[in-house]
């Protein structure tokens, strides 16, 4: 019990005792207690100033400081500030009466204070303090030198559509070195990482020797990923990693070669996820290489771009003097648009004198490098690295050798050929043809690294001014230095001191012909002579050629070498006399003389070594005899020669040249000799080889222009062949028909009736081009009659074009019934002037899939062209033209159900003429309709639709069936069906008397891109079907209450329902031609817009159509053209407008029409009897305030005849400028004629405006005489107009100055009126350029006074 108590007495003591003792502490303890609050604030403010210093250290690091250390730096600082307060009232407290009541209160706060203190000294160990702070990504990149020009926009979208494109994950950014590819795909990075398309944006440089270590770091650096690891093995593993786990976006700029993205850590982008990729690049081939999804190119600038950016980095604006602005053009044009070149040379520029910027021209005209500052890139440096990265040692020599040809030159690769042979470049040995492989392999490296340019023809390339000056530049350093030059004179030459270190000589477009008469060439390492000249002829002296025993290649050139311009006549020929010192030239591989008279060329026995002989176009008296012992020519070009001793010397010679593997030869000749049937050469590869028995004849030549475009590797041309077909097979001429690619004849005889089997029953197989003109024998081109002599299953496999011409017994082109034919390569077919030709017959199992073009021209016999199941194959039809075919009945055969060529028609619905833009049907007098209705679904591609002169025509769309509604209705339960034609812009119907229906009317045809429109001589065709053409826009509602005869066109809509843009793009639809034809229709007026405005005051935005062509005739009922809202419709493009045999019509231009046309050239009205105005104003009142509105700038010609109600043609406005001297309304006007209008008194000036008193009135001026100018009226005539008194207002005074015929028939015009426009100078008082004038019944002649 005791201890129970004791218990309780001790807690007792301890709950009341402890804390007395602890207050009594507070009123006790005071002083130390306020002491021990100094000391924990000096070691908090110690704590707080070492995490500053971290702070401070990590900032330094860019790292970004932890929120617990951000939080307990404001916490300290906040109980210091408190602990601040509390030390004031400390001092305070020891002054205050009650002192011992407040000092026991302010313990109390100073001992939390020093707890607070305390715990915050404890919590100052952080981990972790602070983390690597998030780098700006792709916005650290400046913009600020990024001009986003419009030939880089549209690349700049295509890389943005193709990254947001998630199929795309493999993008290549392709183009020349220095054209801005860097630049752009930042600027492409910091727009996709702003419209977050990608969750990180990564930059890494590759550059022209890959460093995998670094490329992970800098893409792992950007990732804010570290690497422990050391091996690049598993660093790639941990960074394929890292980029899966979000979508990433690496650009990896400037990338030379093939780059391994295993190694590197990049994983392929697999089901979408995980990272894309943007690489720049230099070649083409490593886009390909590495399997990029999308290349896309970028172009340099444009001239205006070039400018521009030049500007801004020389610093030339308006002030600039007008000196530096012009040599300033002259250096952005020798940049050709190459950014690098832009920029660094306006850079190098910016702030020198007009004097160093003249010094910069000439250097750069001279290719030679400007002094590039430090700091700044040299161009020539950056396109340097494009060539030493080139591999292919036979690409960097073709990339020096192409810099030899002009600038801007268009170089063709078989002169690339001929040169680079000549010189033994490397991979240029062995066969000819293995040495073209090889340089079009080297070639296609050097356009996929942009060295050279893929110019307008295939087979030519272009080499951008800035490269060639690299090439100079990298010749000029590796010991080939190569002069080339335009225009220079070759005599100065001699004065050059560097002369005898060049490598090459190339001088073009020479206006002298004069070679070192008086000294010897002394360039003792030369290698290449190339002289070019279109005008002069060359004289070359003995001595020239004395010291060049290095020359390879030497070249007098009138021409490069092209197909298709060199027809010289005879008397055009240019000399070129060829010294004895030539059979010094030992080194000689290729020599090329073209188009010159060369005369004696004997001296060429001598040349040993050469390899190229290329006479192409030239003329000399015989080939001689010893061009046959020249073991080592391989090619022997006597194209369009002409050589006066031909026979039978130079086929000879010819024939004996068994080491030839290349052959060209077309050779003039006065003297008419067939083409030698027993020439053979086993080793000939190529060969063009074109007889021509009729020196006049041009046939011949009509696929010159395939040659020139598709350069097949052999090619016979014979005109005049008349071996029997029993000998051919024997005559050894065989092997050139049998393995030709491109085969013309002309004339055949010797019983042809085919030319497979009867020429090669093995089918011709290699043969792409065939043409056959005037063989008056053939029957059919492929006959399988008798299949026992064919040797093949598919005859004319690689046939791309077949032109037959004038084949009088051409009955069927194919006659297959053994289906031994195959046509699947067939592009191109034409046939003209085929009279006995009924039927085409295509192969029953061909497939058309690659036709794109068929012209079928006079073949008065011809029935109908494709059967239903061969026209299902035209895939890829593109153009057709049949013309004058009098008996053709229908395109597609019409044939049963149940045939073998029948198609149904659920076939028939989607892969018809797919891609088919132009039908031309013309003089076809026996067709009934064009196609099916079932077959105008698949007519998506239609442009073009012209329809002329075929008197049976009745329907365009759809047969006579078709528009047999009951048929319809059975078949289709009678369901309106929409056709959209979306590509039709152009629709001509003209000269069909029996057309009553374009399609039927339970089709709907849409033409919303229709801009051509004509309808002329369709007399049976109702207006509601030129309407149904006209109206496609379902929200612009056609007037219903509009009768058959009333409009062709009332539309109505509401204002304030649509906006102006809306309502402009809509009425657009309904007026949307640029060319519109109508002729013969009976409505009372064309076009007219009712907007009702429904309590809308705002005034209607001008509807601008592009009309620029109308033509309006026979509209006996028409009284208006256009109707609606005042200036409602502005026709700016109007070229000419046309109106005859419209009696009813008052007024061309209605107040609907803005009274300026500035784009107007003709005004021609003819015969409108009741025409009172041109332009109807409307309001009189609106005569005057209008004036300004009114402008012809380009008018040149007006003409008005028999429009009797007409008493004048402009109103004042078309005086109207306040220009003095300068009548603007009629500033371009060549020609105005005026016939037959019995009603007219003024040409120009209504009945007021001839008033001098209203004058005065309406436009307060005095009455001064104004003199106005007619600069270019040459014609002015007034013929049979009985009432016209007066030309224009006599306070006027016209002055024309070119006139010179002036032809007046007018009774009461005063002699005065044309005195006015006679005497206009006191010194001259008759115009002296009036040569004749016809006034009344006299004839005057002015001559000017002296």
């Amino acid at each position: 019990m005791g201890d129970i108590v004791v218990s309780i007495v001790a807690k007792l003591a301890e709950y009341t005792v402890g804390p007395i003792l602890h207050h009594a502490r507070y009123l006790c303890c005071f002083n130390n207690i306020a002491g021990n609050l100094l000391i924990a604030k000096e070691e908090l403010e110690l704590t707080r100033n070492s995490v500053n210093e971290r702070v401070e250290e990590a900032i330094k690091r860019t790292e970004k400081i932890e929120p617990a250390v951000e939080k307990w730096l404001k916490d300290v600082e906040k109980v210091l500030e408190e602990v601040h307060m509390l030390q004031g009232r400390i001092s305070e407290v020891n002054k205050s009466y009650f002192r011992r009541q407040c000092q026991y209160f302010l313990t109390k706060k100073i001992a939390r204070k020093i707890e607070k203190m305390a715990q915050l000294n404890h919590n100052s160990k952080f981990e972790p303090f602070s983390k690597i702070g998030q780098l700006p990504g792709m916005k650290y990149y400046s913009s600020k030198d990024f001009v986003l020009f419009k030939s880089t926009e549209s690349t700049y979208k295509n890389l943005l559509d193709a990254l947001k494109d998630k199929s795309v994950s493999m993008i290549g950014l392709v183009g020349l070195g220095g054209s801005g590819k860097t630049t752009l795909a930042k600027e492409v990075g910091k727009k996709a990482e702003e419209l977050k398309l990608f969750e990180k944006v990564v930059m890494a440089t590759v550059s022209q020797t890959p460093n995998i270590r670094s490329i992970q770091v800098q893409i792992a650096d950007k990732l804010g990923l570290k690497f422990e690891e050391e091996s690049e093995e598993v660093r790639a593993q941990r960074l394929s990693e890292r980029l899966r786990k979000d979508t990433t976006l690496l650009i990896l700029d400037d990338i030379w070669e093939n780059l391994d993205f295993e190694a590197i850590g990049i994983p392929y982008n697999e089901n979408n996820k995980g990272c894309g990729v943007l690489l720049t690049t230099r070649s083409r081939e490593v886009c390909i290489s590495m399997k990029c999804q999308t290349i896309i190119e970028l172009n340099l600038l444009t001239g205006e771009e070039a400018w521009d950016l030049f500007k801004l980095n020389a610093n030339i604006t308006d002030e600039s003097p007008y000196a530096l602005k012009g040599v300033a053009t002259k250096i952005v044009d020798e940049c050709k648009g190459l950014p690098i070149a832009i920029v660094t040379v306006g850079s190098t520029l910016k702030g020198k004198t007009v004097e160093e910027w003249e010094l910069a021209l000439s250097r750069l005209k001279d290719s030679e490098p400007l002094d590039i500052p430090k700091g700044l890139r040299s161009p020539y440096a950056c396109l340097g690295l494009s060539y030493d990265n080139l591999t292919n040692e036979l690409a960097k020599s073709l990339f020096l050798l192409c810099s030899i040809f002009p600038e801007d030159h268009e170089i063709d690769l078989e002169d690339l050929f001929r040169f680079g042979k000549g010189m033994g470049l490397p991979g240029t040995f062995g066969t000819m043809e293995k040495a073209r492989r090889e340089m079009q392999i080297a070639v296609s490296i050097l356009i996929d690294s942009y060295l050279l340019l893929q110019a307008s023809k295939k087979e030519r390339v272009k080499m951008h001014d800035m490269v060639r000056d690299v090439a100079f530049w990298i010749a000029s350093k590796t010991g080939q230095a190569i002069l080339a030059s335009t225009g220079m004179d070759p005599r100065m030459l001699i004065e050059d001191e560097t002369i005898k270190d060049k490598r090459v000589i190339s001088l073009w477009d020479l206006k002298n012909g004069q070679l070192l008469d008086y000294d010897q060439l002394n360039c003792p390492s030369l290698e290449i002579l190339l002289f070019h000249s279109p005008k002069v002829a060359f004289k070359v002296s003995n001595a020239c050629f004395e010291r060049l025993k290095m020359i390879k290649i030497l070249a007098f050139l009138r021409s490069g070498y092209n197909w298709s311009s060199w027809e010289i006549p005879l008397t055009s020929y240019l000399t070129l006399s060829l010294p004895q010192s030539m059979e010094s030239l030992q080194n000689l591989h290729t020599l090329c003389l073209r188009g010159y008279n060369l005369g004696d060329i004997s001296i060429l026995e001598s040349l040993q070594a050469l390899e190229v002989l290329d006479l192409r176009g030239s003329s000399f008296i015989e080939l001689p005899n010893g061009i046959a012992s020249l073991k080592k020519l391989r090619l022997l070009d006597l194209f369009y020669c002409t050589i006066r001793n031909l026979w039978p010397n130079a086929y000879e010679v010819i024939g004996r040249c068994l080491q030839l593997n290349e052959l060209y030869l077309c050779i003039h000749s006065l003297v008419c000799r067939q083409f030698p049937h027993n020439v053979s050469f086993s080793r000939l590869e190529r060969y063009v080889l074109f007889n021509k028995m009729n020196p006049w004849s041009r046939g011949i030549y009509r696929g010159i222009d395939i040659l020139e475009e598709h350069r097949p590797c052999r090619a016979l041309c014979i005109e005049g062949f008349n071996a029997s077909v029993q000998s051919f097979i024997s005559l050894p001429i065989k092997d050139f028909f049998q393995k030709a690619e491109y085969l013309h004849l002309m004339h055949l005889e010797g019983g042809y009736e085919n030319v497979i089997p009867s020429m090669d029953p093995q089918g011709m197989n290699h043969l792409i081009f065939l043409i056959l003109e005037y063989c008056p024998e053939i029957k059919c081109v492929f006959d399988s009659t008798n299949a026992d002599l064919l040797q093949t299953e598919d005859a004319f496999s690689s046939l791309v074009i077949l032109s037959l011409l004038g084949l009088d017994n051409l009955e069927e082109v194919f006659h297959d019934p053994s289906s031994r034919c195959s046509l699947k390569s067939l592009e191109k077919l034409t046939i003209e002037s085929c009279r006995q030709l009924y039927n085409i017959s295509f192969p029953k199992n061909s497939k058309l899939c690659h036709l794109k073009l068929l012209t079928i021209y006079k073949c008065p016999m011809l029935t109908c062209i494709f059967k239903p199941s061969i026209f299902q194959t035209l895939e890829l039809l593109e153009h057709v033209v049949i013309s004058e075919c009098y008996e053709l009945k229908h395109i597609i055969e019409e044939v049963e159900e149940g045939s073998v060529d029948y198609v149904s028609s659920q076939s028939r619905t989607s892969l018809m003429l797919p891609k088919l833009r132009e039908l031309t049907i013309y003089g076809c007098q026996g067709l009934e309709y064009i196609f099916p209705m079932c077959y105008a679904h698949g007519l998506a591609s239609l442009e073009k639709l012209s329809i002329k002169v075929c008197g049976k025509l009745k329907y365009v769309f759809g047969s006579e069936k078709e528009y047999d509604l009951t048929v319809y209705q059975h078949q289709s339960n009678c369901q309106t069906i929409h056709i959209n034609f979306l590509n039709l812009e152009t629709l001509h119907l003209i000269g069909l008397p029996n057309l009553v229906e374009i399609w039927p009317k339970y089709f709907h045809l849409h033409f919303p891109n229709l801009k051509r429109f004509q309808r002329t001589y369709c007399p049976r065709l109702p207006d509601s079907c030129v309407r149904r053409v006209m109206i496609i826009d379902s929200d612009l509602q056609q007037d219903s209450t509009a009768t058959e005869n009333e409009l062709l066109c009332l539309v109505t809509t509401t204002c304030n329902q649509l906006s102006d843009q809306v309502l402009s793009s809509k009425l657009r639809h309904v007026l949307k031609f640029r060319y519109l034809g109508l002729f013969g229709l009976g409505v009372k007026g064309l076009f007219q817009f009712q907007i009702r405005e429904h309590e809308s005051n705002r005034e209607l935005a001008p509807l601008k159509l592009d009309l620029t062509h109308a033509y309006l005739g026979n509209l006996p009922e028409l009284e208006f053209i256009w109707k609606g809202p005042t200036n409602f419709l502005s026709l700016r493009m109007l070229d000419m407008i046309d109106v005859n045999g419209c009696p009813k019509l008052k007024a061309i231009f209605s107040p609907t029409i803005l009274r300026s046309l500035p784009m107007l050239t003709r005004l021609e009205i003819i015969d409108c009897e009741e025409l009172e105005q041109i332009f109807d104003l409307g309001d009189a009142q609106s005569l005057y305030t209008c004036s300004q509105e009114v402008c012809f700038p380009n008018l040149r010609t007006i003409r008005v005849r028999k429009c009797n109600k007409l008493k004048y043609l402009f109103h004042n406005f078309v005086f109207g400028s306040e220009k003095e001297h300068d009548l603007t309304g009629l500033a371009s006007v060549e020609e105005l004629d005026i016939e037959e209008c019995n009603e007219l008194k003024y040409v120009f000036g209504s009945e007021k405006e001839h008033d001098l008193r209203g004058y005065q009135h309406q436009s307060r001026r005095q009455t001064n005489i104004h003199i106005y100018q007619i600069l270019r009226l040459g014609t002015l005539r007034l013929i049979r107009l009985p009432n016209l008194v007066d030309i224009w207002p006599k306070y006027f005074h016209p002055h024309l100055p070119n006139l010179k015929v002036l032809c007046i028939d007018c009774p009461r015009l005063p002699d005065s009126c044309v005195r006015r426009m006679m005497i206009i100078d006191s010194d001259l008082q008759q115009d002296s350029t009036a040569t004749v004038i016809y006034y009344s019944k006299m004839i005057i002649s002015l001559i000017a006074r002296n």
